[in-house]
C-alpha cells in the first residue's frame, strides 16, 4: 500500500483552538488565492425555539444583519461589498450561520464586523417591526404562494416526530411572529448568542 492509499494527507492542515470567551475557532489556511472566507456557526437553530415562538431562530437571523454597537444599519453589507466581498446567513433545525467572503486584505474587517454583532446586535422596536415583515414576506413568497412544487419537509416532521421542537414549522407562524417583542429577541440573543455557543 503506497502512502497515498494508506494516510490521509490534508493539503491544507486544519486548526483547532478556544479563546478564553469560550469561542471555538477552526482554521483551514490556503494560500493559494488571496481570498478569505469567515464563517460563524451558532448552536441555536429551529429547534431551539419554544412554543409559541415559532420561526423566532430565522428572525433572530435577520435581526443580525440589522446594525450592531459600531456598525449602523445595511452598513454591514456596504463594507463587506465595498471590499468586493459578498456575505449571507441561513437558519436550520440545530444552528444558524453567518458568512462572509472577501479578498484576504479584508479579514480583519470581517472579523470585526462578526464580533460587533457578536458584541450588541441592534435589538429594537423598529428592527424588529421591519424584519418581522421581511419574514412574513419571506413566508408568503417561498412557502405559502409557491405556483408549483411543495415544502413536503413542512408536512413530514409531524408525522416522522412527536417532540414540539421536531414536528414544528421553523418559518412560524404569523400570529407567533407578530406576538414577538424586543424582550423575546433580547433573551434569545443572551441565551444563546454568547461567543462560547458559537
Amino acid at each position: 500500500m503506497t502512502a497515498a492509499q494508506g494516510d490521509l494527507v490534508l493539503r491544507h492542515p486544519v486548526e483547532r483552538f478556544t479563546l478564553d470567551n469560550g469561542l471555538r475557532v477552526v482554521l483551514a489556511p490556503d494560500r493559494s488565492v488571496p481570498v478569505v472566507a469567515v464563517s460563524v456557526f451558532y448552536d441555536v437553530g429551529m429547534r431551539s425555539e419554544p412554543p409559541g415562538r415559532t420561526g423566532f431562530a430565522h428572525l433572530f437571523e435577520h435581526m443580525m444583519f440589522q446594525g450592531s454597537a459600531n456598525v449602523p444599519k445595511m452598513e454591514h453589507a456596504r463594507l463587506v461589498q465595498a471590499a468586493g466581498g459578498t456575505f449571507n446567513g441561513s437558519t436550520h433545525q440545530d444552528y444558524t450561520n453567518y458568512f462572509q467572503a472577501l479578498p484576504a486584505e479584508a479579514l480583519e474587517r470581517a472579523l470585526f464586523l462578526e464580533a460587533d454583532r457578536m458584541a450588541a446586535p441592534a435589538i429594537t422596536p423598529e428592527n424588529l417591526r421591519n424584519q418581522i415583515d421581511v419574514v412574513k414576506e419571506e413566508i408568503r413568497v417561498n412557502v405559502l404562494n409557491r405556483p408549483y412544487g411543495a415544502f413536503p419537509w413542512l408536512q413530514l416532521p409531524p408525522i416522522a416526530f412527536e417532540t414540539f421542537a421536531n414536528t414544528h414549522d421553523g418559518y412560524g407562524s404569523f400570529v407567533d411572529l407578530e406576538s414577538s417583542t424586543v424582550d423575546d429577541a433580547q433573551d434569545f440573543f443572551d441565551r444563546y448568542y454568547a461567543p462560547a455557543n458559537a
